[in-house]
């Protein structure tokens, strides 16, 4: 995984983005590391919104382990603001923004089911 990371941070500085497991993670806005990944739900009728935290709290995990396994990555996101996306993927069909999360702030892409 490391080397796919020093790859990503390649991608990165040139503002597009790259996939790393199971996140896609982009730098398209100044300053801002966007990180990127999909439900595990297959049915988008069925998606709750503790579920979707849930998942968003997964996504924030992993890419805390991405960062503590790279100094790298640590250094690169060091003066950076995170966010975190969480979409529906349709068979490939269509990838659907759910939520996303900003200096602790979540923000609705859909409106969901308690």
């Amino acid at each position: 995984m490391e080397e796919r990371i020093r790859t990503a941070l390649e991608f990165l500085k040139d503002g597009q983005s790259f996939t790393v497991g199971e996140l896609r993670l982009g730098a398209e806005k100044p300053r801002v590391i966007e990180v990127t990944g999909w439900s595990q739900y297959t049915n988008f009728a069925n998606l709750t919104r503790q579920q979707c935290l849930r998942e968003l709290e997964e996504i924030k995990a992993l890419f805390y382990k991405m960062v503590d396994a790279s100094s790298e990555l640590k250094d690169f996101i060091k003066d950076k603001f995170i966010e975190f996306n969480l979409c529906f993927d349709d068979y490939g069909k269509v990838s659907i923004g759910i939520c996303s999360e900003k200096n602790g702030i979540v923000k609705w892409e859909v409106d969901l089911k308690e």
